[in-house]
């Protein structure tokens, strides 16, 4: 079996990493009692749009999309890692760069563990065919948020305005109806050896398939 690119992973977890909820963290903040209450406490938090929990705990749009990828996606990757590889892609789609640019470049290959190293080159062909579906289905989603960060830019929106939309609009794909036909469309596309392979063995910690009935 074809050993799979390690970088090649890590922009799929992305991809899919980013890829998984529709709850705005824009509107939750707005909607936030403790945002309302007065002036200074609204300019604060609608400078970083993010969610509100309890009366002083604020959540950020990055960490609202890395919550949501544990939850919807895969626990393969560390909060660590998971923030470096949003920072990246945040970056990428500010600096106008392709999908195809980006996609390869999004975490250097040592800032994954030897664990996970193992899992990545033990996967093989089975786990090549996923990320092919996983980056196809997350291309087109790349290049809207690039139109959005673009025209930000054109306005004159902030860097850290623009990274923190990366956030939310990733958090916003981040949902369970769009997993679900990802995570089908992978079983589908691999014959039944690849399938118990990835679903059991070597992959079987990259995606939470039993989420989905999978």
């Amino acid at each position: 079996m074809t050993p799979v690119p390690r970088t090649s992973l890590l922009a799929a977890a992305l991809t899919v990493s980013v890829c998984l909820a529709n709850t705005s963290a824009v509107s939750a903040a707005s909607s936030s009692p403790a945002q309302t209450s007065m002036g200074a406490t609204h300019a604060s938090t609608s400078a970083k749009p993010g969610l509100l929990q309890g009366p002083q705990t604020f959540i950020t749009s990055k960490q609202t999309a890395i919550n949501k990828i544990k939850t919807l996606l895969t626990t393969f990757f560390t909060e660590q890692q998971l923030s470096k590889i949003l920072d990246a892609t945040a970056e990428d789609i500010y600096a106008n760069k392709s999908f195809k640019e980006s996609f390869g470049t999004l975490i250097k290959p040592n800032d994954l563990t030897l664990s996970q190293m193992a899992i990545v080159s033990k996967s093989g062909a089975p786990l090549t065919k996923a990320l092919a579906v996983l980056l196809r289905r997350f291309e087109p989603y790349y290049n809207n948020m690039s139109k959005k960060i673009l025209a930000m830019k054109s306005s004159r929106k902030t860097k850290a305005d623009c990274f923190n939309q990366v956030h939310v609009m990733m958090a916003e794909y981040l949902t369970k109806a769009n997993i679900t036909p990802i995570l089908t469309e992978i079983k589908s596309s691999l014959t039944s050896k690849e399938w118990q392979s990835l679903r059991t063995t070597h992959g079987a910690a990259l995606f939470l398939w039993s989420k989905y009935g999978l």
